[in-house]
């Protein structure tokens, strides 16, 4: 058995003035396809997982500002990533962007290889998508969040 090496990553729920979620859309064969994730990714040595948000935020959407809210949620998630096995411990911040206009300037190579679009998302448009969206359990938590129902400790997602 392999055993998969662990990942400590930062996951941003980016509510737009609108009230829109930003969700990216992946592409990694080995790892049954993809579908779409929230922004965010791995923490570096040394780093916060609040600096992390920030430093996912300017390269993912080249943002500069946000209003970086509590964790809501956590996740433990084993997947391959580009052949190789990987435990992600995710850590969910609620956000609020400025406006909703991202660049992708400073995107790394891996997320140039595996990113194939950016999009804001209405709740209804979540709830009523056939697309494979991560987490699963996306359309039933969300609304309670932007409700402004914030646990006290982070709720736990299913993987």
């Amino acid at each position: 058995m392999i055993i998969p090496r662990e990942r400590l990553t930062v996951r941003l729920l980016l509510i737009s003035p609108a009230g829109r979620l930003l969700l990216m859309r992946f592409e990694d064969p080995a790892n049954s396809g993809g579908g779409w994730c929230t922004i965010g990714g791995g923490v570096d040595e040394g780093e916060t997982l609040e600096a992390a948000a920030w430093r996912e935020l300017r390269e993912e959407t080249g943002l500069t500002e946000m209003v970086l809210g509590p964790k809501v949620w956590m996740r433990e998630l084993d997947l391959i990533v580009e052949g190789e096995p990987r435990r992600l411990l995710e850590h969910y911040f609620l956000a609020h962007a400025p406006h909703e206009e991202v660049v992708d300037h400073h995107w790394t190579d891996l997320e140039r290889r595996m990113v194939t679009a950016l999009r804001w998302w209405t709740v209804q448009e979540i709830a009523a998508s056939e697309e494979v969206i991560f987490p699963m359990d996306l359309p039933l938590r969300l609304p309670a969040v932007l409700a402004g129902e914030i646990p006290e400790t982070p709720h736990v997602l299913a993987g």
